[in-house]
């Protein structure tokens, strides 16, 4: 490898280092930066910036965001509660218990997040402590934790902000190629006739494959959450647009899967599944593992990948005389599976 191929290779390591490791660097920079400010605005605390920036950046926009106005909004309905009732009472263990009580009584009154009542009794406990030995504690509790909200936001969004779109594609090409591996084991296991002794581990990896599925919908719903505050992202919510249709395909192909599975475990126990049909549609299943897998290829690089021609897609059809009876025949298999469902759990 020549020295201009190796510093490229490092300059793309650096460049995927920054894109999609951001909670490393950021933190730091924001930290740093939150501290210096808090310093120039007069705070005796300047830590507590730094500490709201270490606890509002999160992995996502949608959740740092949620996070920022939550202790801010905790901490300034916490700080206030506390240095108005403080010149009352006395600071004790009981005091201070029955201060928490009645913070967490207005939290739940008002039916805020779990997360603002965290804050409200932080905020709480914390000045109750340090009023007596440093005045300025209550106001630099206020404005420090205001300023590392605000730093954590702007560097979180305008420096490389996370790219939930590459990670929710990334997880369906995961989910796309497992799919299709499970098709071909699907035909494989057609192709032995079914046998009852490998459909149980066939079923298991089939739920392990939901979970995959539940993943990458995860994923792809927090990138469209997390889209919704970011000021530059026009480009990539048009990008989440096709992924979200795409997923729609990934979890029809998995309810076909299983739906599939089960009508050839019936037709296997009926005794009627016939060595010309297990051959026919172990080449079916074969096909349809093939067709995933080129879409798979698509989904993973959508701009040189050419669309899949008519020739190479299977042409799978029932015969003239088997189709008047397609529709009562799926209905009534997934009536039986509802009965057998629903009567595990009333005998």
């Amino acid at each position: 490898m020549c020295h201009e191929e190796r510093a490229n290779e490092l300059n793309n390591k650096i460049m995927n280092f920054i894109k999609y490791k951001g909670v490393v660097w950021k933190i730091p920079l924001a930290s740093a930066l939150s501290w210096e400010l808090a310093e120039w605005a007069g705070s005796k605390h300047p830590y507590l910036a730094p500490l709201t920036v270490i606890l509002t950046i999160q992995l996502s926009l949608d959740k740092s965001i949620q996070f920022a106005w939550q202790r801010v909004l905790g901490t300034i309905v916490g700080v206030l509660f506390t240095v108005w009732i403080t010149p009352i009472i006395v600071t004790d263990g009981w005091s201070i218990g029955l201060l928490l009580f009645v913070g967490a009584l207005i939290v739940t009154w008002v039916k805020w997040d779990h997360a603002i009542l965290v804050q409200v009794a932080l905020s709480i406990l914390l000045v109750m402590y340090f009023q007596s030995k440093m005045p300025t504690y209550s106001l630099d509790r206020i404005r420090d934790t205001i300023i590392g909200a605000v730093v954590a936001i702007v560097i979180h969004i305008m420096l490389f902000p996370p790219d939930s779109v590459h990670k929710a594609r990334k997880k369906m090409i995961h989910f796309s190629d497992h799919l299709s591996n499970h098709f071909k084991q699907t035909a494989a296991w057609i192709n032995e006739g079914c046998p009852a002794n490998k459909t149980q581990a066939l079923q298991t990896k089939l739920q392990s494959l939901f979970q995959e599925l539940h993943q990458a919908t995860t994923e792809l719903d927090k990138a469209e959450k997390g889209l919704r505050y970011h000021p530059f992202g026009t480009q990539k919510r048009e990008a989440l647009k096709p992924l979200t249709q795409q997923m729609e395909l990934l979890r029809s192909g998995y309810a076909n899967l299983v739906d599939m599975i089960r009508v050839f475990t019936k037709w296997s126990e009926s005794g009627d599944f016939a060595k010309e049909n297990q051959q026919v549609w172990t080449r079916h299943v074969s096909e349809l593992a093939k067709l995933i897998q080129q879409w798979k290829n698509g989904l993973d690089d959508p701009v040189t990948s050419s669309s899949t021609t008519t020739e190479s897609t299977p042409q799978i059809k029932s015969p003239v005389h088997m189709q008047n009876a397609l529709y009562p025949a799926a209905l009534h298999m997934n009536a039986e599976q509802v009965i057998q469902d629903f009567q595990r759990f009333t005998k």
